[in-house]
């Protein structure tokens, strides 16, 4: 039985796109893992960074309010 090229044409273009779509889903996933959250001295630096630049608007800032104080609760008692 001699096959054609009309019948594995589908196969030459599904084949490459699901190989394209894991990969793209894998180097998501990837990027995701990676990100990992910055610490003190990195985020003071980005945050000098965005301020240098311009980013981030000192003069319209509004002034950061303090926290109110958290009361403490007396802790029942075990028996």
């Amino acid at each position: 039985m001699k096959k054609t090229i009309s019948v594995y044409w589908p196969l030459a273009i599904v084949v490459p796109l699901a190989v394209l779509a894991f990969l793209h889903v894998n180097g998501q996933t990837a990027s995701r893992a990676s990100q990992m959250p910055l610490d003190a001295n990195h985020l003071t630096a980005e945050l000098a960074r965005a301020v240098s630049y311009g980013m981030i608007d000192t003069a319209s800032a509004l002034p950061a309010k303090p926290m109110r104080a958290a009361t403490a609760t007396p802790a029942a008692e075990a028996s």
